[in-house]
């Protein structure tokens, strides 16, 4: 799909939606195409939108919308993209693994957006590839796909296949497409026409660095808070991160009060609490093993905790 610059047909793109796809995702694809096509003053693409039955099918934002075709009617695809939501593992059906794989030895490149890269995966279409996903499940989509290679990146090309995490990243992919097959000029045309003035690097962080997130570039503080992000299951004692980080207990608690106006107590477990609320809406793990994947020892601790969080104990997030 990309790197063909002699193009000489139209590209017919499918695109595969799932129950809770991300309506925002799906149209940062489609519009550039828009664009291209009308730009240009001539068909470049088409695309067709299918589902596993046809007919209505309702996005992560409860809207619904109308699909082509469903799965049986469809016999080869030249470009598949799987576009998937928050819950893959709901979604998941063998009618929909068998079809991946079809199309998969049919020859067709696929690509994957936002959790389509789990839904890929699970056809066993991804082993031996690098890919990227959204940064939230990038985790536990490792953990239960270890033969994938997952990257925190904005677009991932291997061979045949391609993936980005969704959102804004499918006008970044759509873009390179343009450009690849079609030349720099028509890219930056359509870009103009969506008013997009920077387009990203494939290999762009997903997330503001934390020197934005933090709105401090205190060095000391941007250390403390990495620390703590990648040491969420057996977290740090205090003092243990100061001492890491060369400062005394006392001056780490000055600037996390300075800079963030709480303890770095206070925000670490803020941060393990957050990870569970992720962890008990995306998985189907129990709490019991949530609270410890987010380094609590005691559930009653964790609930009594979570429950001060979000007003809510954490068997209600189900």
């Amino acid at each position: 799909m990309f790197g063909d610059p002699s193009r000489s047909k139209i590209q017919k793109i499918h695109f595969l939606l799932l129950p809770g796809f991300s309506l925002f995702g799906l149209t940062a694809m489609l519009d550039p195409l828009r664009h291209a096509n009308r730009t240009q003053g001539e068909a470049l693409y088409e695309w067709q939108l299918i589902s596993e039955s046809g007919g209505l099918i309702s996005s992560s934002d409860s809207i619904e919308i109308m699909t082509h075709t469903h799965l049986d009617a469809v016999e080869k695809c030249e470009t598949l993209i799987i576009c998937s939501g928050s819950d893959p593992d709901l979604v998941n059906t063998p009618a929909l693994l068998g079809f991946i794989r079809q199309q998969s030895h049919f020859g067709a490149d696929i690509g994957c957006q936002d959790t389509g890269t789990y839904i890929a995966a699970a056809a066993g279409i991804l082993d031996g590839y690098r890919a990227t996903m959204h940064w939230e499940n990038h985790e536990t989509t490792q953990e239960a796909f270890p033969n994938v290679t997952l990257v925190q990146e904005l677009l991932v090309i291997d061979r045949k296949r391609f993936s980005c995490p969704g959102a804004l990243s499918g006008l970044d992919m759509m873009l390179y497409l343009i450009r690849t097959q079609h030349g720099q000029e028509l890219a930056t045309l359509v870009a103009d026409e969506l008013v997009y003035t920077h387009q990203r690097e494939h290999s762009e962080p997903q997330r503001r660095s934390l020197q934005i997130r933090l709105d401090s570039r205190n060095p000391h503080l941007i250390e403390a808070v990495q620390l703590m992000e990648k040491n969420i299951e057996e977290p740090l004692l205090i003092a243990e991160l100061a001492e890491v980080i060369g400062i005394s207990d006392r001056e780490l608690e000055r600037l996390f009060k300075r800079h963030l106006a709480q303890t770095p107590k206070a925000f670490y477990r803020q941060l393990r609490l957050e990870k569970a609320r992720w962890m008990l809406q995306q998985t189907n793990d129990s709490v019991t093993s949530v609270a410890t994947a987010c380094g609590f020892v005691s559930l009653s601790h964790f609930t009594r905790c979570y429950q001060e969080q979000f007003s809510k104990r954490p068997s209600r997030e189900r």
